[in-house]
């Protein structure tokens, strides 16, 4: 069974449409923590206390039954990753990867400050080995990608008001102003992927996790041996 972990109930209404076009064949279940993200939000970050709390209740996810966990929230991504358990994926991973592969300048953009830490982590860590060496002693040089973030809080209370388009109106407003001086955009929250549809004439990828993610997880789980 693949076991999503979200933390707003819209998340399990998009991935379940997601995997019922991509993956119908694979049974699933659903948990929504949502006061984990609504206690990161307010503390602006995950704390050893809400990083210990969501650790624990992926386990139980993991005890109950599941053969792949897959974490939808990238504020929590990195509390996943800390699980060192390969069943336990995060959404976010493979767009950053895909992001990473451009090069040149990233803009992240997030709605919820939480997340800005996790996804600016997550592309660096994500950057492929670079041709550069570094002298005394000489070591292979990680290329990491030129990255800026844009935080635009105010837009996610009409997304917890239930207001989706007024909320990927905004986004995509401010961020195509701002498109010019970027090679690629990273939407870094799953809730913000329907602004993705509103930016696709930029000449510039718009990048969301959602779709890509759902994927790449797919494609593991379809691989488990």
């Amino acid at each position: 069974m693949l076991t999503l972990f979200h933390t707003t109930a819209s998340n399990e209404t998009l991935f379940r449409g997601l995997l019922a076009e991509m993956g119908p064949e694979i049974p699933s279940r659903h948990v929504v923590a949502a006061d984990l993200l609504d206690r990161a939000t307010a503390q602006g970050r995950v704390t050893a206390d809400i990083a210990a709390d969501v650790k624990d209740r992926m386990r139980m996810a993991l005890d109950d039954g599941a053969r792949m966990l897959l974490c939808t929230c990238s504020t929590l991504g990195t509390c996943a990753d800390q699980m060192n358990d390969p069943r336990v994926l995060r959404i976010d991973r493979a767009m950053a990867r895909r992001a990473v592969a451009k090069g040149g300048r990233v803009l992240v953009a997030a709605c919820v400050a939480s997340t800005l830490d996790p996804t600016v982590t997550l592309l660096r860590e994500s950057a492929p080995p670079g041709q550069r060496e570094v002298p005394a002693p000489e070591i292979p040089r990680m290329e990491t990608p030129e990255i800026e973030t844009l935080l635009m809080a105010d837009l996610w209370p009409r997304f917890q008001a239930g207001e989706r388009t007024l909320y990927w109106q905004g986004i995509a407003e401010r961020l195509r102003k701002r498109a010019p001086a970027f090679d690629c955009i990273v939407l870094a929250q799953a809730s913000m992927a329907g602004a993705a549809d509103l930016l696709s004439d930029l000449p510039i990828p718009v990048l969301a996790s959602p779709r890509i993610g759902m994927e790449a997880a797919i494609t593991a789980y379809r691989n488990l041996r």
